[in-house]
């Protein structure tokens, strides 16, 4: 007796998995990838569907704004375009000034004014705040430093600061309902591959930040791989990871590796002891 295999007419009957951005079929490889890591279908349903939300418009004014200053920094420091410092007489205005104004006029309306959500004005204080944090941050190291080191080594920490605002942004914007839905519509292989990455991610940015490392802290919050290689490298002699752990040797490499590290200020857990005790 004959008989008949079906697997492929199944397999022809069967729709094919749409991609939810474009609408199209997906390739076998991209739709097995879509159902063990749905981040397409979250990003459609929760960011693309609900539109621009505040915190989302915070984000693009923070980057936006925080592009263009540094771009205008460049180009007042190399005395091309029109551009130029501005100052009261003989008063330098270092842009931050602006930028606490903005930050203080968007929390008094935010706080004053009750706005309808799903309005365009109630963008209007997400944005200000945006450019308020970005034109504060991006002189991060004058306010801890309460000198002008813009252009310095010790200038960094507001790059920095920078990219650590910016990345939690982004998680914030993306939403936890983003986060639960790519969790839960993952199939068994795309949630362990989930788990172990998140629990990678965790673990590498919490060694990076307590080894003084911001950056590759907040960024490996995302992509464990950036956080791990900050991990493995050397620590900042002003770290609690240098501090706590690291013998004369391996400190003596640490501040041969990092010597703008002494004179970058420090916070309370990383002052000298000598210093310590005094406080």
């Amino acid at each position: 007796m004959m008989t008949t295999c079906t697997c492929g007419s199944r397999a022809r009957g069967q729709a094919a998995r749409l991609s939810p951005m474009t609408g199209l079929p997906l390739l076998p490889l991209a739709s097995a990838w879509g159902e063990a890591f749905p981040v397409a279908d979250a990003f459609q349903e929760r960011i693309r569907q609900t539109g621009i939300g505040t915190v989302q418009m915070t984000l693009i004014a923070f980057l936006v704004t925080f592009l263009i200053t540094r771009t205008i920094t460049h180009l007042i420091k190399a005395g091309k375009g029109p551009f130029g410092d501005v100052s009261v007489g003989s008063t330098h205005i270092h842009h931050l000034v602006p930028g606490i104004f903005l930050l203080l006029i968007s929390g008094v309306i935010g706080i004053a004014i009750d706005w309808q959500p799903g309005g365009p004005a109630a963008l209007i204080v997400p944005t200000l705040f945006g450019i308020g944090a970005a034109l504060t941050l991006d002189e991060f190291a004058l306010w801890l430093t309460l000198r002008d080191v813009y252009w310095s080594d010790e200038g960094r920490r507001s790059v920095d600061a920078v990219i650590v605002l910016a990345v939690v942004l982004g998680l914030i914007a993306l939403g936890i309902p983003f986060w639960a839905d790519v969790w839960t519509d993952a199939n068994i292989t795309g949630s362990w591959v989930l788990g172990i990455w998140h629990l990678l991610s965790a673990g590498f940015a919490v060694m990076c930040f307590l080894k003084g490392k911001w950056i590759f802290a907040a960024l490996g919050i995302l992509f464990w791989p950036l956080a791990f290689v900050g991990a493995v490298r050397l620590a900042r002699p002003s770290s609690l990871w240098a501090r706590r752990l690291y013998g004369p040797g391996k400190a003596s490499r640490a501040e041969a590796r990092y010597p703008e590290d002494r004179r970058i200020p420090m916070w309370f857990w990383q002052r000298p002891k000598q210093d310590a005790t005094r406080a």
